[in-house]
């Protein structure tokens, strides 16, 4: 019986498309095996905005439930573009010149919104299905916290803290977010956004299951991005870069290499490249805003329009046998996978 893995990057509003192609892996798992999603996957993992449909999808939302997430409640986690705005003052009066982009109150509430039932907050430990997995960064201990709902010693120190807690610490991305402080047990940690250690969860998700029992020969994983940028940068372009330059694309840069190097791994470990076993959905970031935290209408619907396209013109390399590469649409690619597993 193969343990079955979903995979989610981070990615802050791109994280859209990435749920648009969860939509897609969702309507294939119940025309082809008459099961949902929840019931499909063993185990689901997150980082950041992946951590937040993790956990909605823990806890029996459906895609089309997500997606209005993303659509209408965005703009209160992200509520302007500028880091100039007067809408910023405050957050400069209590952190200084350096102060994060955004308040984290939009982030909470939204969360919260969610993953708190009939006022009672939902904890990691009352998913009971499919098992979990939240990537988040301590950065009281430099050491990232790979939150789990079950079978793990360190599980007995979180599993009594909210889920929505959880979340908001693997999406507090430095620079957008202030840290979020996470108490428990008289204990106080600061945690940033899962990214920092894992932005791409497949190799945290893989060890896990491992953990669990299962041999890598059993395991399976689709992992869904949320985008690589394509640019290039020349050396005459960023070699009398300095702090200041480096500020802003710096966690974007570590994001992209951590995806990356996570896909790389992954495909090295998994079955050479065999798409039975490893299937990477990634698209480029050629005709869509990189930005993280656009939330505008407009840039909504430019994100649902990539979203369609990426699922509906692109290719990915299916290949069966190592070294033998065979380009087929996503859409065929998702369902021959589903089939298989």
């Amino acid at each position: 019986m193969t343990f079955k893995i979903l995979s989610i990057d981070g990615g802050g509003i791109r994280g859209l498309i990435s749920v648009r192609i969860i939509q897609e892996i969702e309507q294939q798992i119940q025309k082809l095996k008459g099961q949902s999603l929840h019931e499909y996957f063993d185990l689901i993992s997150g980082t950041s905005t992946g951590a937040l449909t993790t956990a909605a999808l823990a806890i029996g939302m459906n895609t089309n439930e997500i997606i209005n997430i993303y659509k209408h409640e965005t703009q209160e986690i992200f509520p302007y573009q500028s880091r100039l705005c007067p809408e910023r003052l405050p957050l400069i009066a209590k952190y200084g010149i350096s102060a994060p982009k955004f308040s984290n109150q939009g982030l909470i509430n939204v969360i919260k919104r969610y993953l708190i039932k009939n006022k009672v907050p939902i904890k990691i430990k009352d998913v009971v299905k499919p098992n979990i997995l939240i990537v988040a960064y301590n950065m009281s201990t430099e050491e990232p916290t790979f939150f789990v709902n079950k079978d793990s010693q360190d599980s007995l120190w979180y599993s009594d803290i909210p889920l929505w807690e959880i979340c908001v610490s693997s999406a507090s991305a430095p620079t957008y977010f202030p840290p979020y402080e996470l108490k428990n047990k008289g204990e106080s940690y600061a945690y940033v956004d899962g990214g920092v250690a894992a932005n791409n969860p497949t190799l945290a998700a893989v060890s896990h299951a491992i953990k669990l029992g299962y041999k890598l020969e059993e395991i399976s994983v689709i992992s869904i991005g949320t985008g690589k940028n394509t640019k290039t940068y020349k050396f005459e372009e960023i070699v009398d870069w300095g702090l200041t330059e480096w500020a802003i694309p710096l966690f974007s840069v570590i994001l992209n290499a951590q995806a990356r190097i996570g896909n790389l791994y992954s495909q090295q470990i998994l079955g050479f490249c065999n798409a039975s076993t490893y299937l990477r959905l990634q698209f480029n970031l050629n005709r869509i805003s990189k930005s993280f935290d656009d939330a505008r209408p407009e840039n909504i619907l430019q994100l649902i329009e990539a979203a369609e396209y990426f699922l509906n013109h692109s290719k990915v390399n299916y290949t069966e046998i190592y070294d033998q590469p065979n380009y087929i649409f996503v859409k065929e690619a998702i369902a021959k996978f589903i089939a298989h597993n």
